[in-house]
């Protein structure tokens, strides 16, 4: 997305059989899913006739092109998400405005808010050493962070995809390519927790491979006061492997907090069952949370 973990967003990867249903659309694991299916049905009619080995070449090239037309169908969706989200930041940001991004990554937001509200003291987190130093060198007005933010204090394991850091996370995930990583030692924090006296968000994005959940939670008491416009990543069953549902997301941001959930271009609100059905489509992985 717009939500910075890649040039963009990265889409969400399924973690499960389940989660794959629900993705049944989504993003670059899915193409490489309908790659691999497309392969072996044209296989199997090669063998029933007899040509398999003629029929490789032409195979390949098909799916080539199938396969790349759902990577521009991805790109065009995160293209226009963005876009989206940046209007509205030019549409809701005072000058003064607070915000906070989660999982900054290499800083897409923060030109953002800078640029839109450069009297705001915002704040970012940005788990991965390297990344959290070039962001402090960047924005040395700002309030960067190298923690994670989740529902407790303390010390975590997080993964470190050497060969892609957007996919980066609290635990290891289904990538769409064999990929190198390294697990590190990140602090975790509480939002609640470690605010200044008397600050509020009007704009929170959250970005952080399937953790939302863990997010949200430790920030429930600044979300409820402040009731800030959130911008977040969710989709692919990427909560699956911290125990997160589909309804949990909906429960903390709609019922806990009392936000209304739309997507990008803007439908809904969407209800429980609605939200649900959005994301079985695979086609959407952005969404806005706000009054």
């Amino acid at each position: 997305m717009p939500l910075d973990r890649g040039g963009g967003l990265t889409v969400p990867v399924p973690t499960s059989s389940a989660g794959y249903r629900r993705s049944s659309g989504c993003g670059r694991v899915r193409n490489r899913c309908h790659a691999e299916h497309v392969r072996r049905e044209l296989l199997d009619v090669a063998d029933a006739l007899g040509v398999r080995h003629g029929l490789a070449r032409g195979r390949d090239h098909v799916v080539e092109l199938l396969t790349q037309s759902r990577a521009n169908s991805v790109f065009r969706r995160n293209h226009l998400d963005e876009r989206h989200l940046k209007l509205l930041l030019s549409f809701v940001l005072r000058a003064d405005s607070n915000c906070l991004d989660v999982g900054s990554y290499k800083g897409l937001f923060l030109n953002e808010f800078r640029r839109l509200a450069p009297g705001g003291h915002h704040i970012a987190y940005e788990p991965l050493p390297q990344l959290c130093g070039q962001l402090r060198q960047r924005f040395p007005e700002m309030d960067v962070r190298q923690r994670a933010l989740s529902n407790e204090e303390g010390e975590a394991s997080f993964v470190h995809v050497r060969d892609a850091p957007a996919y980066s996370g609290l635990k290891e995930g289904h990538y769409p390519r064999p990929m190198s990583t390294e697990t590190i030692s990140v602090r975790t924090e509480r939002l609640d927790d470690h605010l200044p006296d008397g600050w509020l968000p009007t704009f929170i994005k959250i970005d952080v491979e399937g953790a939302e959940a863990l997010a949200i939670e430790g920030a429930l008491d600044t979300l409820r006061r402040g009731r800030p416009i959130v911008a977040f990543e969710y989709g692919g069953g990427t909560g699956e492997k911290f125990g997160t549902s589909d309804h949990d997301i909906y429960r903390l941001l709609c019922e806990d907090v009392g936000l209304r959930l739309f997507d990008m271009d803007g439908h809904g609100p969407f209800g429980p069952a609605q939200f649900e059905d959005e994301l079985a489509t695979g086609e959407r992985w952005n969404w806005v949370a706000h009054e």
